[in-house]
């Protein structure tokens, strides 16, 4: 049988359950500040990890393009050169490298090598295009990149043959550093210098 106090016992539970059915205000603050709390130590660990990782990468690179300009300086200042256009380091039998070493400051690397058959001379040439070491042959094939990420090239002359000093700048050095680009992203920078011996 149904009585007035069993009625509002019933009304009780039934509010109670209805207020029990959303979060308080109360919750969702503590909500709040936990999620805000794990994601400063998700920003942390990702700090911890990715910035060293993007700085080996950095370094990996520079050293990598370093390693490649000095391996073409060093076939064409061999003394010897193929004069097929190649590059390869060449023998007693091909082109002999015959200019004299540079004696004025500049950004570009000229070398003259002694011709074979109907050419008189070969000319190499050194120089920055843009971000890239270029390397030209006259005669011979279309210029050739041997080196990214290129910031600065210079040749000094020096006593026993010239002061090449390249810079190396990773990712690459944007024309408008107030254009929108890849954001935060740390930049590094590596200057090598090599001191050539000048071939006899």
């Amino acid at each position: 049988m149904w009585t007035a106090s069993r009625c509002r016992t019933i009304g009780r539970r039934r509010k109670a359950r209805d207020r029990r059915g959303g979060f308080t205000v109360a919750e969702m603050v503590v909500a709040t500040v936990l999620s805000g709390i794990l994601a400063l130590l998700l920003a942390g660990a990702v700090a911890a990890f990715a910035r060293p990782a993007a700085e080996v990468d950095g370094r990996t690179r520079l050293a990598l393009e370093a390693s490649l300009a000095a391996e073409a300086l060093c076939r064409d200042l061999g003394g010897y050169l193929t004069p097929d256009g190649g590059g390869s380091r060449g023998t007693l039998a091909d082109c002999r490298l015959t200019g004299a070493p540079p004696t004025d400051v500049g950004a570009a690397l000229t070398l003259t090598f002694s011709g074979l058959g109907e050419v008189s001379q070969y000319t190499v040439t050194y120089q920055q295009v843009g971000t890239e070491l270029v390397r030209s042959q006259t005669p011979g094939t279309a210029p050739v990149a041997v080196a990214r990420h290129v910031a600065g090239f210079l040749v000094e002359p020096g006593a026993g043959g010239p002061k090449i000093t390249l810079t190396f700048q990773y990712p690459d050095p944007r024309p408008d550093p107030a254009a929108p680009g890849r954001g935060a992203v740390p930049s590094f920078q590596g200057v090598y210098v090599f001191q050539v011996q000048w071939p006899d």
